[in-house]
């Protein structure tokens, strides 16, 4: 009978272990997310290299067509 309550008074602290060691794995789980994402937003946060906006023109999809369009133009 002793024994049956010693295994009764193990059990949950043996529980608490197991999930304390979840808990703990699952935090090292969202830290490694949390990381991959800190690192791809400091990524975005920089600017693109080589690149300078007041030297880029862009161009709407109707200017180019007729730009391409013009004879002087085609490559034939």
């Amino acid at each position: 009978m002793e024994n049956h309550e010693n295994e009764k008074r193990q059990d949950p602290t043996a529980e608490m272990a197991r999930h304390l060691i979840e808990a703990i794995e699952q935090v090292r789980l969202d830290m490694a997310k949390v990381e991959l994402w800190a690192y791809a937003v400091s990524g975005f946060s920089r600017p693109v290299p080589g690149y300078d906006p007041g030297k880029t023109t862009v161009w709407l999809p109707r200017e180019q067509a007729m730009k391409l369009g013009k004879p002087n133009n085609r490559n034939q």
